[in-house]
């Protein structure tokens, strides 16, 4: 009983520090931004002003996927790390290790 206590705690403790990302960030000093709804999907802007869009999930340890979905019908996975702290989020792509800093803001499309 010990065990299966200790363990449900555990699970609680984990998942009670998953940071929430849902909301709309912007990059500072660029067009680029991108706003994560509490339904598992995002939008986002690049730099260059091309809107994307497509589903996120939120893996262990700080790891966060991204289906993006492109208007030739070719989804592209976007895998990597995120960390969010106060009103910072960082994104850290698997495929580059570019570091991606945006901050919150109140401007949201999603409800």
């Amino acid at each position: 009983m010990k065990k299966l206590t200790l363990l449900m705690f555990i699970f609680l403790i984990s998942c009670s520090h998953t940071p929430n990302i849902a909301g709309k960030w912007q990059e500072p000093g660029t067009i680029s931004s991108i706003e994560f709804g509490q339904n598992g999907t995002f939008t986002a802007i690049d730099d260059m002003g091309m809107n994307v869009s497509g589903n996120y999930t939120i893996q262990t340890n700080g790891r966060i996927r991204l289906e993006v979905k492109h208007p030739n019908n070719s989804d592209e996975i976007i895998i990597g790390n995120f960390a969010v702290q106060d009103d910072e989020l960082i994104l850290t792509p698997d495929e580059d290790k570019e570091i991606l800093t945006f901050r919150k803001t109140n401007n949201t499309i999603y409800k």
